[in-house]
């Protein structure tokens, strides 16, 4: 039987594989650090926030 018109869905690999990809991409910006951290004003918590994102990346390995 021959079925015209179908849609032609990626299938769950590669769909998994999508969504690795997206999940590295995430994973490669600016995260903050753990812990608690507590500040008297907003303002420090802004100029803290300011630091981190323009902080340098560390470089990670890339994995193919």
């Amino acid at each position: 039987m021959k079925v015209l018109g179908g849609r032609n869905l990626p299938g769950h690999w590669e769909r998994f594989d999508r969504l690795q990809r997206t999940v590295q991409k995430l994973l490669e910006g600016p995260r903050h650090p753990i812990g608690v951290f507590r500040f008297k004003t907003h303002e420090e918590l802004d100029e803290w926030e300011r630091k981190l994102q323009t902080r340098p990346r560390a470089s990670r390995p890339k994995t193919t």
